[in-house]
């Protein structure tokens, strides 16, 4: 039977990124399956601070989806966002995306809404070296406590499995899917040492590693390269400084940020790529590998757990250590001589297309409906006079 399903997003559209995205498309899945589905988000974005409408659609493949926004107030941190209580009534599923306020609040009134809470967890909190230890406490205590009363808790990577592996027995894994659609079928054109690293330009990216890398590429490759980097800024002041170090390193001529583009001018700058260089020093999936392998651009991925799960190091793509650039300057090299062979291509669009959402949706569904499994479970507990962590 259909499902009525609320996909809950601190972000959405028109912002860019991992989960932003993958909310999207795990909603086009949803309602492609004849499941009713809408999004709810904030009404204010943390890198800009611009307005959204409080209630707008979507198109989707699957059809029009309905985006409904509240207000918030405090840290972009931790946004406390009471209005969007009142919205989690009336649903089988809230699904929360991300660990903030907005999962607290739904398991803290679940009686009242009486939904079952589904956490995708998208690496938790640990995205950038910020309080580090106040992170770890909280993680294990109060994400544990969290954790233990959720009716469904599901891992986007096999890295956040093991990390919440410390805390908790519960989750199953279900990991993030991409729209695959616009990669497989681009026409590929690349150009010999035209190099592209796609996605938001952050701090955990290691795009200042990146250029240190590409610094000892020069100096140790004769041919010609440049170095594209296509995706919106959204740490403040960090394009001028990393521009400013590109001067320092004498790279400068050879890497260009061209930010925020529309969608046809990114699937042009994959298609004419030579290779796919991604840095990240953190990642809780990797979206933007996904959509180069699938066009068959042979990609160069920091040696991390989510990137691991994508990428066979010398079969369809190479793992470099990008915290030592000169080891990732010769990992750079060999890809480009690889880079030449169709089999390598070939390799990255097969590996890619495992990751579609026709693969995963699946798993998706069967995950919510143990999660109202376990939420009716313990009503029904509570209701006879029994005890249930998960009431």
């Amino acid at each position: 039977m259909p499902l009525r399903v609320l996909l809950v997003t601190r972000v959405f559209h028109p912002h860019i990124g991992g989960i932003e995205r993958h909310v999207e498309w795990l909603a086009a899945a949803l309602l492609g399956r004849g499941h009713h589905v809408e999004v709810l988000t904030l009404d204010r974005g943390f890198a800009d601070g611009a307005r959204y409408p409080s209630e707008s659609r979507l198109d989707t493949p699957a059809g029009p989806l309905r985006v409904r926004r509240v207000p918030w107030a405090g840290s972009a941190r931790y946004p406390l966002a009471p209005a969007a209580v009142s919205a989690f009534r009336g649903w089988d599923v809230v699904h929360v995306h991300g660990v903030d306020f907005l999962v607290d609040a739904a398991v803290a009134t679940r009686r009242w809404h009486r939904a079952a809470v589904v956490l995708s967890t998208h690496g938790a909190f640990f995205h950038t070296e910020f309080a580090q230890n106040l992170k770890k406490w909280w993680f294990a205590h109060v994400t544990r406590r969290l954790v233990g009363r959720l009716d469904g808790l599901l891992f986007t990577s096999t890295h956040d499995a093991a990390m919440f592996a410390a805390i908790t027995d519960r989750g199953v894994v279900a990991p993030n899917a991409v729209d695959l659609r616009p990669w497989l079928t681009l026409a590929r054109a690349p150009e010999p040492g035209r190099f592209v690293t796609t996605g938001r330009v952050d701090v955990h990216k290691g795009l200042d590693d990146l250029l240190r890398t590409l610094a000892i590429v020069r100096r140790i490759d004769p041919r010609p390269f440049h170095a594209h980097v296509v995706g919106p800024e959204v740490a403040e002041g960090l394009v001028p400084r990393l521009r400013r170090q590109a001067r320092e390193l004498g790279v400068d001529d050879r890497v260009t940020f061209h930010g925020k583009v529309r969608f046809a001018a990114l699937r042009d700058a994959v298609a004419r790529a030579e290779l796919a260089l991604f840095p990240s020093t953190y990642e809780s999936f990797g979206i933007s590998v996904v959509e180069a392998m699938a066009a068959g651009v042979v990609p160069v991925v920091r040696d991390i757990g989510a990137f691991r799960d994508l990428v066979t190091d010398g079969q369809d793509g190479f793992v470099a250590p990008f915290g030592d650039a000169s080891a990732a300057a010769e990992r750079i090299v060999l890809a480009r001589d690889a880079a030449r062979a169709p089999a390598v291509a070939a390799a990255a669009r097969a590996a890619a297309s495992r990751h579609g959402w026709d693969s995963v949706i699946g798993g998706v569904e069967a995950a919510y409906r143990d999660a109202m499994a376990h939420r009716s479970s313990a009503a029904d507990t509570r209701t006879s006079g029994g005890y249930s962590a998960g009431a």
